[in-house]
């Protein structure tokens, strides 16, 4: 008996040891293969990119941050791709990657027997590129705008001002847009710039190159002088008011005055001879639109789109100016419009065009020629829109609403200023 025992002990034991080279042979089978390859390079200052070789039988691979003081690994990505990007990453610190594949069987998991060659690279931040193009646009009321094209890697630009006391250029405006205006100057004197990129990131900061210099000589440009569009009115009822000089006048009934806009609370008015006044709109009776034959200048105009900040996604700015019966055409970009048209118009009659900032949105037309929308009513199918002139006005507060060009003006228009150019209707 203890024969037959034995005997059974050393035959299950025997049946052990040959089961277990066989289980060995299909754990590793199931593996897949190794990655040979491993690369690691800076995408962005906060950003790694991975490259590796894909591996035999792979489902997918997880990457690792290795701690080369332990050895430790730490998983930071999985992925069934052989590339991956790791984000949100230190500033001038070193790391050091390494691949593993893997592979699903059921509801098991393999592993490859050994990661992929370690990759170490080094995040840094970058030095921003030095601004091209830096030049004078035109000038301000005693100013001067200034624009530059974009930089790479910059966040913020620096503008330095030439000091003639000292010899030195210093910084007199930071911003983190493509163009400034430098204010408090003196018309008619010559003033000398520079401009230098600048970068900051997780407390750490690079500078580009400072740019060559550019001169500016500003003149005085009366931008104070452009308004919107005027109403005519008359007086209700015989009314004290007060002058700008802040005397008293009496404005008899019937009274033709000009209003600075059509409102029944207080507002700014004035007498055909130039006296300014302030009176409540409700003591007034409106009527049309007081246009001017005159024009704003070229500078008062790129001064004016300029100072404002209005912006377009197109390269073009249109604006139409209700008081001077006037729509100008600008290129550029914000803060560095320059006037290229400038075109004769007629307006809608008692404050029927559309006022504010808005957009060409709609093109169709009308009498073979262009029609072009700038406010269009989905529900109602009707809008305002630039088309032809279609009796003998040039300039003056009679249409419906929309805004007539004569017909080489209409065409540029057309053929310049694509659907999404800014308009504004002032």
């Amino acid at each position: 008996m203890k024969r037959l025992s034995k005997s059974l002990f050393l035959f299950f034991a025997l049946l052990v040891l040959t089961m277990i080279p066989a289980q060995s042979t299909m754990a590793a089978s199931a593996r897949p293969g190794n990655v040979s390859k491993l690369t690691a390079k800076a995408a962005s200052d906060t950003s790694v990119k991975l490259t590796w070789s894909k591996a035999s039988k792979a489902t997918g691979y997880r990457v690792y941050v290795v701690d080369t003081a332990t050895n430790k690994l730490k998983k930071v990505a999985t992925t069934t791709k052989n590339t991956c990007e790791i984000k949100k990453i230190k500033i001038d610190q070193t790391y050091v990657f390494q691949v593993y594949a893997y592979r699903k069987s059921g509801s098991k998991t393999y592993l490859s027997a050994k990661g992929s060659p370690m990759a170490t690279v080094r995040t840094k931040l970058s030095t921003p590129g030095k601004p091209s193009k830096f030049r004078f646009i035109c000038s301000g009321n005693n100013s001067v705008f200034l624009a530059w094209n974009e930089a790479k890697n910059a966040d913020k630009y620096i503008i330095y001002q030439y000091d003639e006391t000292t010899g030195e250029y210093n910084p007199v405006l930071t911003t983190s847009e493509t163009s400034c205006q430098i204010k408090k100057l003196v018309a008619g004197q010559k003033y000398y710039f520079k401009i230098q990129s600048y970068h900051a990131l997780q407390g750490k900061e690079a500078y580009g190159a400072i740019s060559d210099k550019i001169s500016a000589t500003p003149k005085t440009v009366n931008v104070s002088a452009i308004h919107g569009r005027y109403w005519n009115a008359t007086v209700k009822k015989n009314v004290s008011v007060k002058t700008s000089t802040g005397s008293t006048l009496t404005l008899k009934k019937g009274t033709s005055i000009i209003a600075t806009k059509n409102s029944t609370s207080t507002l700014t008015a004035k007498l055909k001879n130039g006296t300014t006044f302030t009176i409540k709109g409700s003591n007034l009776k409106y009527g049309n639109l007081y246009v001017t034959k005159s024009y704003y200048s070229k500078d008062q105009k790129e001064a004016f789109v300029n100072g404002r900040g209005y912006s377009s996604p197109t390269g073009y700015l249109v604006w139409i100016n209700q008081y001077t019966c006037n729509t100008s055409i600008f290129k550029g970009s914000k803060g560095a419009w320059k006037l290229v048209r400038s075109m004769p118009c007629v307006i809608g009659a008692y404050g029927r065009s559309t006022q504010g900032v808005l957009k060409l949105c709609k093109r169709t037309s009308a009498h073979n020629k262009p029609k072009i929308y700038y406010t269009w009513n989905k529900k109602k199918q009707y809008g305002n829109s630039f088309h032809c002139r279609i009796d003998k006005n040039t300039r003056a507060a009679v249409s419906g609403g929309c805004i007539r060009l004569g017909d080489s003006d209409l065409y540029y228009l057309a053929n310049h200023c694509p659907l999404g150019t800014t308009v504004v209707s002032y």
